[in-house]
Order: structure tokens, then C-alpha cells, then sequence
């Protein structure tokens, strides 16, 4: 009897942690080509999400292309793309609405209840480093818009009037963030960055 009760709790085992643990990745959302690494290969930028899962979470992977035309993951992240439905009651809070590279920069596009995110990387110090923010939010009276240049530490934010189209405020200061976030554990909606 002992023998039999350990067979079966290790059959359940294998089959809970193969099966409810892990994810199923089977839908590619976003492919994307472009030289990130400066080598002139074009690399991919892959986002695939588990629609069987009642979060739809997502999963970005990064792929070097080698000279031999294959290619090696150098990045694969759970949380640099939010679930589409982080609650699992079917609202989105924050919406991946394109990727694109351009000029060497893996650039994420998302779009918020009531605003947008844009969040700018670069391959560098053999990281994808934030370098730069843009975001937008209508807010009650007024529109704000902050551009961070990680970079420089260059921060721009702008409250403009609705009705007017009037700056409110114009507020330009410099933080610096030293390390600067890294892609592979990056979380857009944490804002302590």
C-alpha cells in the first residue's frame, strides 16, 4: 500500500508540475526583424501568448542571428509584456499594441486605460537597457506628457489644458538611474524606475 501511495503522489506530481505550472506559449502575437546587436544580421523579437490560460500571459524571447543564418535566445521574459488579463476577469489594463526596431532600438508600444506607453531599448553593457520613456495620460482637466530620456536622465513633463490646448506646467529635471533597467526583468507598470 505504501508503495503504491508513493507511485501515485509522484504520478501527481509529475503531472501537476508539467501541466498547471507551466505555460503554454502557443500563439505568436508579434514577430519583428532588425539588426539589434550591430552585427547586420537581422534578428527576431518574438511575443507569444497562452490563450489558454485564464491570464493570457505573454512571453517575449529575443534571437540572435548567427552567421550560419540560425538563431540563438538571448532574452526570454515572462513579465517584460503584461497579461492581457492580469485579474483574470477578461479587462486589460495595459495593451501591447506594436513592436518595431528601428535604428538598433527595440522600441514597445502599449496602450493604457486612459493612455499610452512607450518604452525604448538598446543592446548595450550585453543587456537590452531602458534608455527611453514616452507617456501620455488624460487625466481630470488635463493632458499629461512625460518624455525620460534614461540616458541623460533627461525629463520633460508637460500638462497641457483640454479645452485650451494651454501649458499648465513645463517641468524639465534631470534624474539619472544608475544601472538602468534591464529588459529581462522588466515589469512596464512598475514605476519604480
Amino acid at each position: 500500500m505504501k508503495q503504491s501511495f508513493k507511485i501515485y503522489i509522484l504520478l501527481m506530481f509529475g503531472f501537476l508540475s508539467s501541466n498547471s505550472f507551466s505555460q503554454n506559449y502557443n500563439h505568436v502575437v508579434f514577430e519583428v526583424h532588425g539588426d539589434l546587436n550591430k552585427d547586420g544580421l537581422a534578428d527576431l523579437v518574438l511575443v507569444k501568448e497562452d490563450n489558454k490560460d485564464l491570464h493570457n500571459p505573454f512571453l517575449l524571447e529575443i534571437k540572435f542571428q548567427e552567421k550560419d543564418k540560425s538563431y540563438r535566445t538571448v532574452l526570454s521574459s515572462e513579465t517584460a509584456v503584461v497579461a492581457k488579463f492580469p485579474d483574470g476577469d477578461k479587462i486589460t489594463i495595459c495593451l501591447l499594441e506594436s513592436i518595431e526596431i528601428k535604428k538598433g532600438i527595440l522600441i514597445f508600444n502599449q496602450s493604457l486605460i486612459r493612455g499610452t506607453f512607450t518604452h525604448k531599448f538598446r543592446f548595450q553593457n550585453n543587456n537590452f537597457e531602458l534608455i527611453g520613456i514616452h507617456f501620455s495620460s488624460a487625466n481630470p482637466g488635463y493632458l499629461l506628457t512625460i518624455d525620460y530620456n534614461l540616458s541623460t536622465g533627461k525629463m520633460i513633463e508637460v500638462k497641457k489644458a483640454y479645452e485650451t490646448d494651454k501649458i499648465i506646467e513645463n517641468n524639465t529635471t534631470i534624474e539619472k538611474i544608475t544601472p538602468l533597467p534591464n529588459l529581462k526583468k522588466f515589469d512596464p507598470l512598475d514605476y519604480l524606475y
